[in-house]
């Protein structure tokens, strides 16, 4: 046993070391013939092995094709070098990069907060408030920046519902604290000013303000934005490691011997998650304070402290308990969800774009403006269903008190009205808005507003004008020139001749731009920019060695499927694999496969690629399934129980919503109901297109 041990503490040196030695019977034992495309195979399901292993980080592994490609004679090192900076590529840079901004000057934390005051402090409609704003904000910077700013906002208003039991007297006397804030005069103030990296914001629960940190100096969580699950189980564990312990130590038995738990004046209450409360004449159920999921959850209580009011006592704090689950989980499931409703939200949709374009290169753009009408509805269908889903398992759900507007229904309770202090507080936090930060939202809406209208496909638009060649400006060309305009445009107001503010005194001096180079160097995520390249070469090799064709063809015993039953086959089986490993891996693995299967049953390509490179990204039942939800679990409100009950159904809902917009808003979009477009080179349409010209000459002779 002590020799198993041993070797598992090894394991990923030997998955590093073994993989290459065990796949080598693929290209030795095969006929020269295939010695090609075999090669191709080889390198393929390395980079796949050690993707889902993580032995070595997901960016190193994707320069293995400018290794492997040459060496075994796939492709030369002069096609395989191009992938990595492809008008994609560049597209994400661009995007990146005024997201990058965003996060720099805490725009995004004003439009949360912002938001948030307008929504009012009832549970359901504070739920609504976060999981729209997660979401939109997820639209356009990284998943994982959004949730670890979103969720101390979130622990900020628990506290405060938390201080506010404490010190109205009641749970006082049961010995319930009132969470990490409250003796803590450093929680989050909500300043405007860029002080903090983005790495040091997901420990904020802990430490708002460390003092051993300079900003210039971390990462940005953008760089995590993969959903490499390495990083998620570190993210997590460094987060239960700061706090979770921290927690229990607020809690002690009640008694006269904290270390006595049968003293004859206490009772023994279990709190487990699975934990059925008997008759209350004989046991309590109070929920546990916040703590780390597989903490002990047990207090004691005096049996003399009973008061009648105390069942009422006890919904409140399960109410209280769910409201702290609630809101946890929506922000994760919200910020998987937002990604997807844009191109660049998340880096399988930008995968698909690649590899699609890689494989059919005479077939339309899919742009910023057709992915988003294709995205955006399902997206609100969606986040509609989980906030729903939400309140039925975490919340006391009515249809009848979900609508109401007027009546007593409508009163503010005190917590209510002490959540809407704590929110509008933040707000008032931030300060009037600074110039840096109309600077940044000017720059951010004119950008979406030039991807939106460029080519909006049911009107002309402004990329179709005259005097634009054809298909020389893209949603690239868009991105890069709003970020030229960030590094030159001032981040304060200049203070010389008529520019000067009234009143403004200070000497003449130029002022820095809203973004250098020194901040994007280190919230740029680079190691995002070599796995799409990476992606793109593995696409590239396929095509070239003749491999795709090669898979067409094992395939074609499955042309006897429908296409619906073979899209749900498929899409069940991207569900079930992006649970435990990365998105942007399963999706490069996986989309040529599709591809190839498409023309094998007949029809679009986008038909069977669409709803997979969506499936990517709905991940909801496990902590590593992605980064947001490693960050969730780590508070320690949620239980694995509770995450895996709430992502079943979610995940289930998620297939539903890949087949609805793909057999509702691609045919109007991308034209997938036609099986052979004009660039569909398979052998069947190439048949088709034969014997049409056949019939038409027939018929005009």
């Amino acid at each position: 046993m002590e020799v198993f041990r041993e070797v598992y503490k090894f394991r990923q040196a030997l998955i590093l070391v073994l993989t290459p030695v065990v796949l080598l019977p693929i290209m030795v034992l095969t006929p020269d013939e295939l010695s090609k495309q075999m090669a191709c195979a080889y390198t393929i399901l390395l980079m796949a092995i050690y993707w889902v292993s993580e032995v070595v980080p997901l960016a190193v592994t994707s320069l293995l094709p400018l290794v492997l490609y040459p060496f075994l004679g796939v492709v030369p090192a002069k096609a395989v070098s191009v992938q990595y900076l492809k008008d994609v590529n560049v597209l994400f840079f661009g995007g990146l990069s005024v997201a990058v901004a965003v996060e720099h000057w805490n725009l995004h934390k004003r439009i949360a907060l912002k938001v948030l005051t307008k929504v009012g402090a009832k549970p359901r409609w504070l739920l609504f408030g976060f999981m729209t704003t997660t979401a939109f904000l997820s639209m356009w910077i990284s998943n994982v920046a959004t949730t670890a700013m979103m969720i101390p906002i979130a622990q900020a208003v628990l506290t405060e519902l938390n201080d506010d039991s404490k010190t109205s007297g009641g749970d006082k006397r049961l010995g319930v604290n009132g969470g990490k804030y409250a003796d803590d005069s450093s929680r989050d103030s909500g300043r405007s000013t860029p002080r903090h990296s983005d790495e040091e914001m997901s420990i904020l629960r802990h430490d708002p303000h460390p003092s051993n940190v300079t900003n210039s100096g971390q990462r940005s969580h953008l760089a995590a934005e993969m959903g490499n699950i390495g990083q998620a189980q570190e993210l997590g564990a460094s987060l239960q490691d700061k706090g979770g312990m921290q927690d229990a130590a607020h809690y002690r038995p009640i008694s006269q011997d904290p270390g006595s738990p049968t003293d004859e004046g206490s009772v023994r209450i279990c709190l487990g998650s699975g934990d059925k409360t008997g008759q209350l004449s004989q046991q309590y159920f109070l929920p546990p304070p916040e703590e780390t999921p597989d903490a002990s959850t047990q207090v004691f209580l005096k049996k003399d402290e009973m008061d009648e009011d105390f069942n009422q006592r006890i919904e409140e704090e399960k109410r209280k308990r769910g409201l702290s689950k609630a809101l946890t989980i929506c922000v994760c499931y919200s910020a998987n969800i937002g990604g997807t409703a844009t191109l660049t939200g998340t880096g399988p949709n930008l995968i698909l774009v690649g590899q699609y374009k890689g494989a059919y290169p005479g077939a339309e753009d899919i742009d910023f403006g057709s992915w988003t009408f294709f995205a955006f509805t399902g997206m609100l269908i969606f986040l509609v269903f989980a906030w729903l889903w939400i309140q039925w398992l975490f919340l006391d759900f009515s249809f009848r008190d979900l609508f109401r507007c007027c009546g007593s229904g409508s009163q503010k309770t005190n917590k209510e009205k002490q959540m809407e202090e704590v929110i509008h507080r933040q707000y008032r936090d931030l300060g009037p808005m600074s110039f840096a930060e109309k600077g940044v939202l000017f720059f951010f809406v004119t950008l979406a507003l030039l991807w939106l209208t460029r080519k909006p496909g049911f009107v002309p638009g402004w990329g179709e004008l005259p005097f634009f060649e054809p298909k020389y400006v893209t949603d690239a060309s868009v991105a890069i020139f709003i970020t030229f305009c960030l590094f030159i445009f001032p981040s304060r107001r200049p203070n010389f001749l008529c520019l000067r503010a009234n009143g403004d005194l200070t000497p003449a001096a130029s002022a820095p731009a809203l973004l250098t180079w020194n901040v994007v160097q280190h919230k740029m995520a680079w190691n995002v920019i070599l796995l799409l390249g990476g992606s793109f070469a593995m696409a590239l090799g396929a095509q070239e060695s003749g491999l795709s064709f090669w898979i067409g063809q094992q395939l074609r015993p499955l042309n006897s499927l429908p296409p619906l039953g073979a899209n749900i086959i498929c899409v069940l089986i991207i569900c079930a694999l992006t649970q435990c490993t990365s998105n942007t891996a399963t999706a490069t693995v996986f989309l040529p496969i599709l591809a190839e299967l498409a023309e094998v049953l007949h029809v679009h390509p986008l038909y069977l690629m669409l709803p997979a490179t969506l499936m990517t990204s709905y991940a909801f039942m496990l902590p590593v399934s992605t980064p947001p939800n490693a960050i969730a679990y780590s508070y320690g409100h949620l239980s694995m129980k509770d995450m895996m009950k709430a992502g079943f159904l979610m995940n289930l809902i998620g297939v539903v919503v890949c087949i609805f917009s793909v057999s509702t808003f691609a045919p109007l979009t991308f034209g997938t109901n036609n099986a052979c477009p004009v660039w569909m080179n398979s052998t069947r349409c190439v048949m088709e297109k034969l014997l049409r010209e056949n019939i038409t000459t027939a018929v005009t002779d």
